[in-house]
């Protein structure tokens, strides 16, 4: 028990390079996070974002600062970002990263608020049962997941109780059990954002709908301009990237499977519509 406490996630998320890290270097700080949610559309978004000629991309698009690396401090976190530069200063240009699993990670959105509180925050929400589905055949495909679908959700609860408690305790705890198997709980929408809400003002956060997105891309994305204080900016339309071939559920499965949502989707309608929150919505 005591060796699982401490585990790390797997090491894909290497250090930036140690000249970045330099303390004289002044770095752009992050103006934004896409927070996810995982296979929802955050890499055709953030794409779609540093196309935007007054933003500028991270080092990477997931940083993992706030979830997985928060051990290793701002510093290394800033590393990430571009210099700062008389250019960047005078267009009021803006630099920002997008974690999937900030959203779902219990400690991020405190963590997040501790860096800079003034930081905009995106979410891209899609249909929790297709999200799940998306999940968990990306597991699949991974070789990461052996039960079918609907067993692995029946699974869920069980596995992640084995150490997921454990996250709020050591800073730099890793479940590896909720990072791979959450196909419900990253889908409780509501209840993440109100853990963000209670550390970031509604005003400062904004709610995309993913199928808005997939749909009509030009205008999510000039919405998106907008909340973070740009011009509109003509740009390639953003394609839609981790498609996995095609594969349907029944009628039956995705019935059963969108009552494990309900409760949670009508939480997070009511507050979507009773919060200065920012949203868009496919039209229609």
């Amino acid at each position: 028990m005591i060796a699982s406490r401490f585990r790390r996630p797997p090491g894909v998320w290497t250090d930036p390079p140690a000249f970045r890290q330099a303390p004289s270097t002044a770095r752009m700080r992050p103006s934004f996070l896409v927070v996810g949610a995982q296979r929802s559309g955050t890499t055709s978004l953030y794409r779609a974002l540093v196309a935007h000629p007054r933003i500028l991309p991270a080092l990477r698009k997931e940083v993992h600062y706030f979830d997985f690396q928060y051990g290793k401090g701002a510093a290394w976190y800033l590393a990430h970002f571009p210099p700062a530069s008389p250019w960047s200063r005078k267009q009021g240009a803006l630099t920002g990263e997008a974690s999937p699993y900030y959203l779902a990670h219990p400690l991020a959105p405190e963590r997040a608020s501790a860096f800079d509180p003034t930081m905009r925050i995106i979410a891209i929400l899609r249909d929790p049962v297709l999200r799940a589905f998306s999940h968990y055949r990306h597991n699949r495909a991974r070789g990461q997941e052996a039960l079918g679908f609907e067993e692995a959700l029946a699974a869920e609860a069980d596995r992640l109780a084995a150490d997921v408690d454990q996250m709020t305790v050591p800073p730099h705890y890793y479940s590896r059990s909720h990072h791979l198997y959450s196909y419900v709980d990253r889908g409780r929408y509501a209840s993440h954002l109100e853990r963000w809400l209670a550390h970031f003002p509604a005003e400062q956060v904004l709610v995309i709908e993913a199928e808005a997105f997939f749909t009509t891309p030009a205008p999510t994305q000039t919405a998106v301009f907008t909340f973070l204080g740009l011009p509109a900016h003509r740009q390639a339309v953003a394609s839609h990237l981790n498609r996995l071939p095609p594969e349907t559920l029944t009628e039956d499965v995705r019935r059963r499977v969108a009552s494990r949502f309900a409760a949670d989707q009508r939480r997070l309608r009511n507050m979507l519509r009773q919060s200065s929150v920012a949203y868009v919505g496919k039209p229609g």
